[in-house]
């Protein structure tokens, strides 16, 4: 499955001004490290005492001075999250004493306590803490829901911390919100079809599939899940609908001839599948000729052509092959040059491809048999 990554150390959370040098640097951190533990201390004291503790106000001193450590300090790297939790309990403490300081508390809550969990959250992913990344980023995520960033984080964590329930929150969110990244729309049906649900990948990559119509990471991926559920008929019939909107998209094309070719890989008697493949691959290479896939597939279409005939010239008796095994021989390497054709102008785009290289040195010692044959 694809996996998308976050980018490199989380630049975009870069946060405070560079000291002159590397002393001055370390004691500004741990003065602001022990103001941020002294007012947490001064703060959680008040917190317990039976009079302070049933004002908000002292629960709200308290979210930030566990805010502030993990904006300017970070020696505790879940403060951010104790500042969420004690959010929540001024909420509830504001709404007992009536609400008052609703307004200010939830103010204060979006002000900064976004920019401190997204910040631990990217120092869990650095450190490949995914399942701490994942609770910072799902925090985040709750404490502005209308995010995007927040939700793909937390999906692309989910994703390489195999959470996938996350990933899958994550990403749903993601789209919901109105995100439009086509690797998302993969990554999500990926996860859909990894626990079975298939009708919902589907849907998935048919909505990705929309938005993006030229992507080709999308169109395989319904492809494969509609072939690997024997749904041969109704891949066609779709891809057909899409050709048919859009007949310039080459992709969508491409992987029309391909469905008819699998098609007829898996059902040789009927003729009808083999000619679609040939003429929709042909539209293709009309439109463009060196187009990598369409050449592959037609190389490997005829070499496979090739083959059977072989077999007919293999199953021969003496006899018939005097009579006839040449004819066919002939036929068989003019297939194998066929083949040649379309993989010369594979090597010509994409030289270093391991199956073509391959390929290629197999067929050349199959078409140096064919010459001394005719010698």
């Amino acid at each position: 499955m694809k996996k998308i990554f976050l980018a490199s150390a989380f630049s975009i959370f870069a946060t405070g001004a560079f000291a002159q040098n590397a002393a001055l640097e370390a004691q500004m951190r741990e003065a602001q490290c022990k103001t941020a533990a002294d007012d947490i201390a001064k703060n959680e004291k008040a917190s317990a005492d039976p009079k302070k503790g049933i004002k908000p106000a002292t629960w709200l001193k308290l979210a930030q001075s566990y805010e502030a450590m993990a904006m300017s300090c970070g020696k505790d790297s879940m403060a951010s999250a104790k500042a969420f939790e004690t959010y929540q309990k001024a909420i509830e403490v504001d709404a007992a004493a009536g609400g008052k300081m609703a307004k200010e508390i939830e103010e204060s809550k979006t002000k900064t306590l976004y920019n401190a969990l997204m910040q631990q959250g990217a120092a869990y992913y650095n450190g490949k803490n995914y399942a701490g990344a994942i609770k910072l980023f799902g925090l985040a995520s709750k404490t502005n829901p209308k995010d995007t960033t927040s939700a793909l984080y937390l999906g692309i964590v989910g994703q390489q911390g195999k959470d996938n329930a996350a990933a899958l929150k994550g990403f749903s969110d993601f789209l919901e919100l109105g995100g439009k990244d086509p690797a998302v729309f993969y990554g999500l049906a990926e996860l859909y079809r990894s626990v079975k649900n298939t009708a919902k990948a589907i849907e998935t990559l048919k909505r990705g599939i929309k938005i993006h119509p030229k992507d080709k990471d999308l169109q395989g991926a319904l492809v494969n899940i509609q072939l690997s559920g024997g749904n041969m008929d109704e891949a066609i019939n779709e891809m057909k609908v899409l050709v048919d909107k859009d007949p310039e998209n080459m992709v969508n094309t491409l992987n029309l001839a391909i469905l008819y070719d699998n098609a007829f890989a898996n059902n040789k008697n009927k003729p009808e599948l083999r000619a679609e493949a040939l003429k929709w691959y042909g539209v293709v290479l009309a439109k463009e000729p060196n187009n990598y896939d369409a050449n592959y597939n037609l190389a490997v279409f005829h070499f496979n052509d090739a083959v059977e005939i072989k077999k007919s010239v293999d199953n021969m008796d003496m006899k018939t092959y005097q009579k006839e095994g040449k004819a066919v021989e002939d036929k068989v390497c003019d297939k194998f040059n066929e083949a040649k054709k379309y993989f010369d102008i594979c090597k010509s785009t994409k030289p270093n491809e391991p199956d073509l290289v391959e390929n290629l040195k197999n067929l050349d010692n199959v078409l140096t048999q064919c010459s001394g044959r005719k010698k």
